[in-house]
């Protein structure tokens, strides 16, 4: 029987909104997603005292082999959102070091609280502790690289944005036979000696983004190491089972062909963000939805930060040079993403404005009546109670 050696973090994962509090982490989820499998895994990775009875429970119940290092507590990442940059807890003042593995086929993901050397045959490194693989003191006859954009840049020495030409140059710096270089909601690029391929994300009706890449590592792992596919084929079926999980969080993958997403075009949209702002907390909320659908490769258009705010005591005039910069947005846009909370009169205008004109609406919903909603679903805006998904099917 075939084998496959994973080397990655066990971790506390919890969301506040929504809430989500599961035992995970890189490592253990792809040995999880991979578990039913024709080949045996043994997981290597680091577990505290407090979680080291759910971590073999864990391994029991997905049927894999373990090798664990017991350290005094496990890592937590906390997040506010799920697509919120999650905050480290518990991670130790010094790494763990002397740890080692040989093995032929090897899924190795960096770890914030250890260093590990690997050494293999076939090789994939996903450096989710932002360390280049050079500096693992690592080697593998055959290497594959799984890096997300961000990752790519810091690693790269050449003065470059086009993925590219940063992949060609991380694929000689370090020797790799494979770099894939994922790209958010643009896809991934995979350069496989000569060849340059780039592989689509996959539309699906929700969106769990927490552990997606852990997915896109393991299943291309699988494929190019144990199923002998092309770089290309690989990172085609990791996409895929990136959108199965994080429609379903379903472990482990079924890559059975029954789900069958829809493939989406890679574009850079304009956005016209539509909410209100007028206390603390809908500030926040409006910085970060802006935040995050400009990381996403989008042109966001705010009232708040953009055609700025009338003091009490406003002229006609002004409010006349607000409502024409804002409805010259709504216009020029492609898709509004509009924040429906508390019936804020100017987001409800700014929604009906859209429509009129056959602009595509996307609404984030969290907490409304259901009474309130019939004319936004008569009028076929796309509503949803969850900001992941919102955010991913304002930028699709």
């Amino acid at each position: 029987m075939q084998k496959l050696d994973i080397v990655g973090g066990t971790y506390m994962e919890n969301s506040i909104e929504p809430h989500s509090s599961e035992l995970y982490g890189s490592g253990l989820r792809a040995a999880a997603a991979l578990s039913n499998k024709t080949f045996s895994i043994c997981f290597n990775s680091l577990v505290g005292r407090d979680c080291k009875e759910l971590a073999d429970y864990q391994a029991s119940s997905f049927g894999f082999n373990t090798k664990f290092h017991e350290i005094e507590r496990t890592v937590h990442f906390d997040y506010y959102h799920p697509l919120a940059q999650p905050m480290p807890v518990y991670v130790p003042k010094n790494k763990y070091k002397n740890l080692s593995l040989e093995g032929d086929c090897v899924l190795f993901y960096g770890m914030i609280e250890a260093e590990f050397v690997v050494h293999a045959n076939y090789l994939v490194y996903d450096p989710q502790n932002h360390v280049p693989y050079c500096e693992t003191g690592s080697s593998a006859n055959h290497l594959a690289l799984i890096l997300n954009k961000q990752e790519a840049e810091m690693f790269s020495t050449i003065e470059s944005t086009d993925l590219i030409e940063i992949g060609r140059h991380l694929k000689e710096k370090e020797k790799a036979d494979v770099v894939v270089i994922k790209n958010g909601s643009k896809g991934a690029v995979v350069i496989d000696g000569d060849q340059i391929d780039i592989i689509p994300v996959f539309e699906t009706l929700s969106v769990w983004p927490i552990g997606t890449g852990d997915i896109f590592s393991a299943v291309f792992a699988w494929q190019w190491m144990l199923e002998n596919k092309s770089a290309k084929d690989a990172a085609l079926v990791a996409s895929k089972s990136v959108a199965e999980y994080s429609q379903s969080r379903h472990l482990p993958i079924r890559c059975d062909n029954s789900f069958k997403p829809r493939e989406i075009k890679p574009s850079s949209k304009k956005i016209y963000l539509a909410s209100p702002f007028f206390t603390f907390g809908e500030r926040f909320l409006v910085n970060e939805i802006r935040m995050i659908l400009s990381s996403f490769g989008n042109t966001v258009f705010s009232p708040y930060h953009d055609a700025g705010i009338l003091s009490d005591g406003f002229t006609s005039e002004e409010a006349k040079h607000i409502a024409n910069v804002d409805i010259a947005a709504i216009e020029s846009s492609d898709t509004m993403f509009a924040v429906l909370s508390g019936s804020d009169p100017g987001t409800l205008f700014e929604i009906g404005y859209a429509r009129g004109i056959g602009k595509r609406v996307v609404i984030f919903a969290e907490n409304v009546k259901d009474g309130d909603l019939p004319m936004f679903l008569g009028s076929e805006c796309e509503i949803t109670s969850d900001l992941s998904t919102a955010l991913y099917k304002a930028s699709w």
